[in-house]
């Protein structure tokens, strides 16, 4: 078989997509420079994110060196339980070295690593951070991570045993320190998922503060200067309207949902936008992989103002048409939308996202807040 026919290829692919993109300029906290100067901690970090790019994409050409689950995709669905493990699998070797570097202790080159303190850990339950700590397969990360410059002293063929465990990197001790330095800085902060996907954001504070958010989080994981754009545009125009923004992704990829009031979002209600960074089937995607999706469920209540709009928000209701889910083909679905336009019926299924996801532009945010504003309530 394929890796293309496994789903861990995929995730992997998906994983090194989220890795985020270094800009020309940024801040470095002082913190990081004691022994470095700043131009010195910049090269290190690209020399690190690029130990993240190759990693993820060699999990994807090689899933079984790294003990990754193969799941195919004939047999297993969409959010199955086998989909839902590929997605995690992938975050496995950055999870290792985590745990070693928050329990470890710089000691002339090297990190040690006592197994007394090292067994103590205990992963913060899953739902505060979406991410399972548990690591399986180690001793094929450990070998793996050998030919990426790691070497791993204490270890017995390649499995973790009674003794203290020492890590070394030869090429670049400085590059081992500062991804350390991540590590705590992650731990500190409750930041795990800025660690996994190599954020230089972790760098522009001390070891202890965080001064970014949401919005922040959408942004970098957004990859063309348009997208970027239309993130802060669209945020700016539905936070002056008094929504609420709260972060929601996932494994739909991060997103940002935006809810009519407090209430709404606190007690779990629909949200009427959501900007999405990409699809989990990134492989099928090319070029801009954002998407923002639309609560809109009265399609009758938008048609008069749809005359007065351009071509490309017309396209919102006419270019697809859904064959819906199984609940529908027993006429016992009751979240789809359905409705008519130039004579031609419509269907856009919405049981587990609004009806209408689509490609957008910065031009037409003005109609996708009126056309929700029509059209939300039933």
């Amino acid at each position: 078989m394929k890796n293309s026919d496994y789903w861990i290829y995929d995730w992997a692919k998906f994983r090194k997509d989220e890795v985020v993109r270094i800009p020309k300029d940024y801040k470095v906290n002082s913190v990081f420079t004691k022994h470095l100067n700043k131009d010195d901690i910049k090269n290190v970090f690209l020399e690190l994110n690029t130990l993240y790019l190759n990693i993820y994409d060699d999990i994807a050409k090689f899933p079984e060196k790294f003990g990754m689950p193969l799941s195919e995709k004939i047999k297993f669905r969409h959010f199955s339980q086998e989909w839902r493990d590929s997605g995690q699998a992938p975050y496995r070797p950055f999870i290792l070295l985590y745990n070693l570097f928050v329990c470890g202790d710089i000691k002339d080159n090297a990190i040690y690593v006592t197994m007394k303190k090292y067994k103590t850990i205990k992963a913060p339950p899953k739902y505060l951070s979406g991410i399972d700590h548990k690591v399986k397969n180690p001793q094929f990360l450990f070998k793996e991570l050998t030919n990426y410059g790691f070497a791993f002293e204490g270890l017995n063929n390649n499995k973790i045993a009674d003794n203290d465990i020492i890590i070394n990197y030869p090429d670049n001790a400085s590059l081992l320190f500062l991804f350390k330095m991540l590590a705590e800085k992650a731990k500190n902060t409750n930041r795990l998922g800025d660690f996994l996907c190599c954020t230089f954001r972790l760098l522009q504070d001390d070891m202890q503060t965080i001064n970014y958010g949401h919005l922040e989080d959408m942004v970098d994981k957004v990859h063309t200067e348009t997208e970027k754009e239309f993130v802060y545009r669209m945020d700016k125009e539905l936070l002056s309207m008094g929504l609420i923004r709260n972060l929601k992704g996932g494994y739909e990829g991060p997103g940002l949902a935006y809810y009519r009031n407090k209430k709404i979002m606190e007690s779990k209600g629909p949200y009427s936008f959501r900007i999405m960074s990409r699809s989990p089937d990134i492989c099928n995607i090319k070029n801009d992989k954002m998407f923002l999706e639309l609560r809109i469920r009265n399609v009758s209540n938008c048609m008069e103002y749809l005359k007065k709009c351009p071509t490309s928000v017309m396209k919102i209701f006419t270019e697809n048409n859904d064959e819906g889910c199984g609940k529908r083909k027993e006429n016992k679905c009751v979240h789809g939308v359905s409705y008519e336009i130039n004579k031609k019926n419509y269907w856009r299924c919405a049981c587990c996202f609004p009806a209408f996801k689509i490609k957008p532009k910065i031009t037409d945010i003005p109609h996708y807040i009126k056309l929700v504003e029509l059209g939300e309530k039933k």
